[in-house]
């Protein structure tokens, strides 16, 4: 019985060893599948928060990354279907929806910025007749959450419109653009206006990309201007011949009438003696300057005339203009130089701040200036520095003078920025009240028209500044004619 005993107590030693030991290994074998299931969850994780991150090129997850890529995209969406197929704890699940929200913006952003790029190549948009309003909408929804990306992209959007705005007005210009066909109605004040919004676009791409249909327009308004002068230069002969033909035969009808006036009576030496003090002598005649003719004729009946030795005109038409250098020597004015020039985009005339016109009218000159030293001008000079404004903001009680200040309003013009215009400068004296219009100038040719100033080239305009005295005036019209009214 004891045998039977000690093999039964054996044996249930056995059975409890086996069980427990079989539940340990049932635990251990637990253990080490949650373990790799840990471990590839975190693995999981770990690739979609790395394939998240990759798509965006900052922290702030707000700028895409500039290597994503449809392919990118696609893997980071491949992991995160991966890791939403195994079993996550709340912590796990909540972090890999931020992921999943992440993977989500990144591809509705890149899909808005692919079709913005098809539209906007190469800082230039890629045909005349894009437009952005799906783009606008979808970009709308990421205005809070991707400010970054959003004033990127909305940015481009309107570069876009300025470009289409400004291509749409060269459109106008033409018969048939695809031939460069330009009309014949076309003003120079059109065109100086368009150049003047093409200026100021950023993009040199897009202005490069309408030089052949800019030079089509400059050559047919030239070809226009040159046979509109030719007319007007006839013109003025003819007119001057036949003011020279009706003086002239007023002369002979005045000597006429004068002769048959005379009574036939012998002349004594008695009678002669009596009229010989009347009658004047070579050298009194002399005195009598002889009358003027063609455009120094009409610049000396000008009032402006009298009261100095040398005057600037300016006759333009539209935006261009003849600018003339007259000077009197002795009684006599003369021509000094000739040149082409530009004004006002919207010509001569009434002037106000922002017209874009040039005053019509005589002023005296002022002072001159200019980016470097003094090029050896007669006047006085004053050198432009980094804190050089004219002020042009009608608020300020500066208005239309020069003012060295370290800041100033954005009205007002911070004439360093005018590296190449105001190389060689001088002022008119000119002051039509607050708002009035600011900052006249005669300057170096840019771009095209001015927004009021007169402009000619560096070469002419050096000239001016070393030839120009104090006392000197302008007169700004546009006609010849005009300039004897001033």
């Amino acid at each position: 019985m004891n045998i039977k005993n000690k093999i039964k107590s054996i044996s249930m030693v056995l059975i409890v060893f086996f069980i427990l030991g079989g539940i340990n290994l049932y635990r251990y074998n637990i253990n080490v599948k949650a373990e790799e299931t840990k471990k590839e969850i975190n693995a999981a994780l770990t690739l979609v928060k790395k394939k998240a991150n990759s798509l965006y090129s900052d922290e702030n997850d707000d700028l895409l990354s500039e290597t994503i890529t449809k392919e990118k995209l696609k893997e980071a969406e491949t992991s995160l279907k991966i890791a939403f197929a195994l079993k996550l704890n709340d912590v796990q699940q909540k972090s890999l929806d931020t992921q999943s929200k992440k993977i989500a913006a990144a591809k509705q952003l890149f899909f808005i910025q692919s079709s913005i790029h098809n539209k906007f190549k190469d800082e230039k948009i890629s045909s005349d007749d894009v437009e952005f309003s799906k783009e606008e909408k979808e970009l709308a929804f990421f205005k809070n959450t991707h400010p970054l990306f959003f004033k990127e992209y909305n940015g481009i959007i309107e570069k876009s419109k300025e470009q289409l705005a400004v291509k749409q007005t060269l459109l106008l210009f033409f018969e048939d653009y695809t031939n460069l066909s330009v009309k014949e109605t076309i003003s120079r004040s059109e065109y100086d206006h368009f150049i003047e919004k093409l200026t100021l676009l950023s993009s040199e791409p897009f202005k490069a990309s309408l030089t052949i249909a800019c030079t089509a327009i400059e050559k047919e308004l030239n070809k226009k201007e040159a046979k509109e002068k030719e007319e007007k230069e006839k013109e003025r002969k003819e007119t001057e011949l036949k003011q020279i033909s009706e003086t002239k035969s007023k002369e002979t009808k005045e000597e006429t009438s004068k002769s048959e006036a005379t009574p036939s009576t012998p002349i004594t030496n008695e009678s002669a003696q009596e009229k010989a003090p009347s009658q004047s002598s070579p050298a009194e005649k002399q005195l009598v300057p002889p009358q003027q003719t063609g455009i120094a004729g009409i610049l000396a009946r000008s009032s402006t005339s009298n009261y100095t030795n040398q005057i600037v005109g300016v006759v333009a038409n539209g935006s261009s203009s003849t600018v003339y250098l007259f000077e009197k020597s002795g009684e006599q004015w003369q021509t000094i130089l000739s040149m082409p020039g530009r004004v006002g985009y919207n010509g001569v005339g009434s002037s106000y701040e922002g017209s874009g016109r040039t005053p019509k009218g005589a002023y005296s000159l002022g002072f001159a200036f200019g980016t470097g030293p003094n090029p050896g001008t007669n006047l006085a000079y004053r050198q432009i520095t980094g804190n050089s404004y004219w002020i042009s903001n009608p608020d300020d009680s500066q208005y239309n003078t020069w003012q060295e200040r370290t800041s100033s309003s954005r009205l007002d013009e911070h004439l360093s920025d005018y590296q190449t215009q105001y190389k060689y400068g001088i002022t008119l004296n000119y002051n039509n009240g607050v708002n009035g219009g600011s900052a006249f100038f005669i300057h170096v040719d840019g771009n095209g028209a001015t927004a009021g100033c007169i402009s000619v080239s560096e070469s002419n305009m050096l000239y001016l500044m070393q030839h120009i005295r104090n006392g000197a005036y302008i007169i700004n019209v546009n006609h010849e004619s005009e300039l004897a009214n001033y």
